[in-house]
């Protein structure tokens, strides 16, 4: 009968790592936008107390309070649901995101593959054909992707992209 008791009593460090570990789920959900929460198997208090997080001022310990609040919150809630929920979520945005990239592929992507190879060259045939856009902003772009690493270039890629779509789309 002892056994079973012992057994049942949870010690009160194991007790703070669980709280913490839903303080800590908590405070990834406060960065989620709000159609995102909705589609998470989560209580309508639990919703309204991640928004209160967001609406509330950088003040420290309110918003430490408010997360402490929110891991309280989450004890009714299946923890193990939620980290599947969001997993699927994170998975699917990443498919979503891949279908929406291939599709994107046209006249701008190109154009921006050709300066950021091409050179001078390249640069001043897009100006004689679009006199909007300004030189020296575009050889930035090239010069910044010819000195960045891997990872940084794809950003530098997308920037350009960006600032080639807004003189396209006029």
């Amino acid at each position: 009968m002892s056994d079973t008791i012992e057994s049942d009593l949870v010690s009160k460090t194991k007790r703070k790592q669980q709280a913490l570990a839903l303080q800590n789920l908590g405070e990834e959900l406060t960065r989620f936008k709000p159609t995102r929460l909705q589609a998470l198997p989560l209580s309508p208090k639990l919703v309204t107390a991640i928004a209160e997080f967001n609406r509330l001022s950088k003040s420290h310990g309110a918003r430490r309070r408010q997360l402490q609040f929110i891991g309280k919150l989450m004890r009714d809630c299946d923890f193990d649901e939620i980290i599947s929920a969001i997993a699927r979520q994170k998975t699917q945005g990443l498919s979503d995101w891949r279908q929406q990239q291939q599709p994107a592929q046209s006249g701008g992507s190109e154009c921006c593959a050709r300066i950021l190879s091409g050179g001078d060259a390249e640069i001043n045939a897009l100006l004689q054909a679009r006199p909007e856009l300004e030189r020296q902003k575009l050889r930035q772009f090239q010069r910044d992707h010819r000195r960045a690493d891997a990872n940084k270039r794809t950003g530098i890629e997308a920037k350009l992209e960006n600032y080639l779509r807004l003189f396209t789309a006029r």
